[in-house]
């Protein structure tokens, strides 16, 4: 009884690899699996060859690649393993690791007996065997570094059968375009080529953070050939998806830091896989301005606005619905970002979020962008004016330019520090501009660059700010100006006509 017991407790093992993992390693996951985690799993017991998971910081995803090569090296249906990161000491680490866990843990010697463990030196080529070992005579494990020699390798007639990818680019050296390409090459033309094309028994899972734009896991994301999957610890409000792992509370607290260094485009890249090349990024941190709103309280010159973009459809495909509600301050050359609201909405709802947000603001003058939908949102929103009697000015909005050139022309209003935020509300914004023009969602950006549409079209523009008269300090007097300048001219001749 007790033999089909565990016959069967391995045969578990050996087909789910998350129960492997809180099976035989529970001092490693002793915390409860998030989506993430399951997410990660079934694409690795998928039967996939090529996997490529982008992962966010801190959810144990190098773990999950150790496990995954100690899984090989129990159950011995992998004869060669090479375990791939940045460099030559952080595989050299993970691969001791991977031994310390096999020899030291007694539910492994329970069910599998005591893992033996030899040098490797011995039986294969000098320039492969420095730190590699084998494990049950069977199975060969080969740390390797990024860029290191990995062409002919050959160990009793095995090519690498499961190759790891942990961590491979380097977050400065994936800075340079040349240390980029030259890191693609030798991965497409000396580690894929390691493997035994005439046979059909290797792997490759690549596990990383996204790091840059044109990463070599972006590379292969987009490649068909390459089943992957690219995970956030949050949503887009910065609701934990692993709470296990790290609470909402932690998460904001996060945000809150990085968004005080001027970082904030770090924590998007570390923790939701949305990374925004420095030198390219259009919106940058440090172009974010914010205010709380009793600072508003005192400013009876602003004018506000709600900017609606409808989306066509409610599909899951399609873009969200955004209603954006805008401060603008003329006088104090300030656009304040004062509410927000987002989503997969039906048209009643729509109305309803959009009509309430006016009252909230107690704005007098909506906006609405109209292409197609000119039926089907200027009519209805128009009705529900009379039989809500709730009337403002409603402003058409035509899309005269491409998204992308209508949100870049928000730039500037960013750049020279008129734009503020209201951080209760924002998050979903900060995320879209930061990674403009890759973006995964446009609303809410696109609802607001409608701003600069309605400032034209009501011919609002910034008032003069007061200028100062640096010898003294003082406020600059026009009216005496003119009258120093009179005196310094004689008077105008008397008697003169028009003829």
């Amino acid at each position: 009884m007790f033999d089909k017991q565990l016959e069967g407790v391995l045969s578990e093992c050996y087909l789910d690899t998350k129960t492997c993992a809180k099976t035989l390693f529970p001092d490693l996951f002793y915390a409860d699996f998030s989506p993430l985690h399951n997410q990660i799993f079934e694409l690795i017991d998928s039967g996939a060859q090529k996997i490529a998971i982008a992962a966010p910081r801190g959810i144990g995803k190098t773990t999950i690649a150790r496990t995954v090569a100690s899984k090989g090296i129990l159950f011995r249906d992998i004869n060669f393993i090479s375990y791939v990161s940045n460099s030559a000491t952080v595989a050299e680490l993970q691969t001791e690791n991977i031994k310390r866990e096999l020899i030291s843990n007694s539910d492994v010697k329970s069910l599998f007996g005591s893992i033996k463990v030899s040098d490797a030196e011995l039986e294969m080529e000098e320039s492969f065997s420095k730190l590699s070992w084998v494990a049950f005579g069977n199975t060969l494990v080969l740390p390797r570094g990024a860029g290191q020699q990995v062409r002919g390798l050959l160990w009793r007639n095995h090519r690498p059968q499961l190759i790891i990818v942990d961590d491979l680019e380097d977050k400065e050296e994936i800075m340079n375009e040349n240390n980029r390409m030259k890191l693609k090459e030798w991965f497409f033309s000396d580690l894929l080529k390691s493997i035994n094309r005439y046979k059909n028994d290797w792997r490759i899972i690549y596990i990383d953070t996204l790091k840059h734009e044109d990463a070599l896991l972006q590379t292969l994301i987009d490649s068909d050939d390459w089943e992957s999957i690219v995970l956030s610890i949050c949503d887009d409000s910065y609701n934990s998806y692993a709470p296990n792992y790290i609470t909402t509370e932690e998460l904001k607290k996060e945000v809150e830091a990085h968004r005080k260094a001027g970082m904030l485009d770090v924590f998007y890249m570390e923790f939701m896989n949305m990374p925004v090349s420095a030198e390219n990024a259009s919106f940058r941190p440090q172009y974010f301005k914010y205010y709380e709103e009793p600072d508003l309280a005192n400013k009876s010159n602003i004018e506000n606005i709600v900017l609606l973009d409808p989306a066509k459809t409610i599909q899951v495909q399609n873009a969200d619905s955004a209603i954006v509600g805008v401060g603008i301050d003329r006088a104090g050359a300030g656009i304040y970002v004062r509410d927000i609201v987002s989503g997969k909405m039906y048209p009643d709802e729509i109305y309803d979020e959009y009509f309430s947000m006016l009252k909230r603001l107690n704005s007098r003058i909506g906006g609405i962008e109209v292409t197609s939908l000119n039926e089907f949102i200027v009519q209805p929103i128009r009705n529900e004016m009379f039989k809500r009697g709730q009337f403002f000015e409603l402003v058409e909005l035509k899309p005269r330019m491409k998204k992308e050139d209508r949100i870049a022309a928000l730039v500037p209003f960013y750049r020279q520090g008129y734009m503020y935020h209201n951080k209760t509300c924002c998050a979903k914004l900060e995320a879209q501009l930061l990674s403009f023009p890759r973006s995964k969602l446009w609303d809410v950006m696109d609802a607001l660059a409608y701003v600069i549409q309605m400032l034209e079209k009501g011919e609002r523009y910034f008032e003069p700010q007061d200028v100062k008269d640096d010898s003294d300090n003082k406020s600059f007097d026009s009216e005496a100006e003119f009258k120093e300048l009179e005196m310094e001219y004689e008077p105008a001749f008397a008697g003169w006509r028009t003829v």
